[in-house]
Order: structure tokens, then sequence, then C-alpha cells
């Protein structure tokens, strides 16, 4: 079932439009071609109401070395991906939500759910949203882990299953097929035109 099934999203819905850097969506060892399917939408949602959108990115570590835990392990693995290896310039956003997106909208982490980044917390909790929309990569990563802490901390969740994407095509589908249905009291998936007269309006 889909669609606003609890009704409209209220008078201050907030969008969270996750990493849609260059990291994932310029060639590279992350690269997520899904991301370019996504973006006009993802503009398109900011550009409607863009000081309610708000924007993270991801910030992984400047090297194995400086990680902390399993993340030692994993940029070990990942060590292209490193700040060392790629540059600071590839956390940016990508051009097309560069100036959408304010400075004070936009939220850095360096784990997978955006909640764990104190500030985006803060400011989420401050906003008191009534709703909040979930858009951006990776439908089964850091979108996931966001939304999962958005439901335990009792925020109605909106996920718009037409702007959110994944390098993995199957585990992008198994998330919308299985995962997310599971949380269908707090997890509303819709598509961009469901949600856009009470978005835009």
């Amino acid at each position: 079932m889909s669609g606003l099934r609890f009704g409209p999203p209220g008078p201050n819905p907030l969008m969270i439009c996750i990493d849609m850097q260059r990291l994932f969506l310029e060639p590279g060892p992350w690269h997520t071609p899904a991301g370019h399917d996504i973006l006009p939408t993802c503009v398109a949602l900011a550009r409607a109401r863009p000081e309610a959108s708000l924007f993270t990115r991801f910030l992984p570590a400047r090297s194995a070395e400086t990680a902390s835990g399993s993340w030692a392990r994993y940029y070990r693995h990942w060590e292209a991906v490193t700040l060392e290896r790629t540059g600071p310039e590839t956390v940016d956003l990508v051009a097309p939500l560069l100036g959408l997106a304010a400075p004070e909208r936009v939220f850095d982490k360096t784990t997978y759910d955006a909640f764990d980044a104190a500030p985006f917390a803060r400011a989420i909790a401050a906003a008191t949203p009534s709703a909040l929309v979930f858009t951006g990569i990776e439908t089964d990563v850091c979108v996931l882990a966001s939304v999962l802490s958005a439901v335990d901390l009792g925020y109605r969740c909106l996920l718009v299953t037409d702007a959110v994407a994944g390098s993995d095509p199957q585990a992008h589908s198994a998330c919308l097929a299985h995962v997310y249905p599971r949380f269908d009291q707090q997890v509303e998936m819709l598509t961009t035109a469901e949600l856009m007269p009470h978005w835009a309006g």
C-alpha cells in the first residue's frame, strides 16, 4: 500500500535529501548511476520548498588509520574513497543541488545514519517537523539507516520511492518491496506525484 495513508503531511514537513554528492554521482568506486535518474526529482522537490529542504553529506575517513573500530577495516577495503585518495571536493553536493542548499541546511555525517550527526539531530528536533520526507542515496544503506532512526525517534516518515536510488538494483528493489513495508505504521511510501500537491501547495 502506498500514498499518504495517514493524511496530508501537515504544516511543516521537512525533506531530507541524503548524500547526493559527487562521490556517488561521478565515476568511481561508489558510483551510483541510478542517482542520475532521481536527481531531477530531488531538484524539483528542493526547488519547490528550499527553506524546508535539508541535505546530508557522507564524509569518508581521511585514511584507514584515522578510522576507529570496524570502520578501519572498512576503509582498508575502500581505501580508494578515503579523503587522502579522492580529495575533499568529492564530498560536495552535485552542482544542480548546490544552489538550492544553503550552508545552514547542509549537514555532514561520518556514518550511514544522519541522526548520528548531532547537529543534524538537533536541527530536526528544533524544527518539530510534522513529517520527514526522505530522498537520496542509497535506498538500502544511508537512507535506510536514517529512516530507521527517524522511526525510533517517533517522526512520521515519508519515503519518496522515485526519489531514492542505490548502486545495487536488487537491494534497492528488495528494500522497497520487503523492508520498508515492514514499518507500514511508521513509514509511508509514495511517489513524487502523490507528494507534490501537498509539498508545493
